[in-house]
């Protein structure tokens, strides 16, 4: 069984070993550098409204709720 020490030293280390497995894929021909490009985009992209989505549930459970509105005295 391999422990969380030996799982997360292994994954720190293939994360660190593989952007230059991307510089070496990316710099090929100008067809795969665009194409990393917009991978990285679209993951970026994808990341930003998770986080903007979870951003607000956090604010959201946070924050009081309002059972409803209620109108001034001087507005009727």
């Amino acid at each position: 069984m391999v422990s969380l020490e030996t799982f997360l030293s292994e994954l720190l280390e293939s994360v660190q070993s593989i952007g230059p497995e991307f510089v070496d894929v990316a710099t090929r021909d100008p067809l795969a550098g665009i194409l990393v490009l917009f991978g990285a985009l679209f993951v970026l992209v994808a990341v930003g409204v998770l986080g903007v989505l979870t951003l607000g549930a956090i604010v959201d459970l946070v924050t009081p709720s309002r059972s409803g509105r209620t109108h001034p005295p001087g507005a009727r």
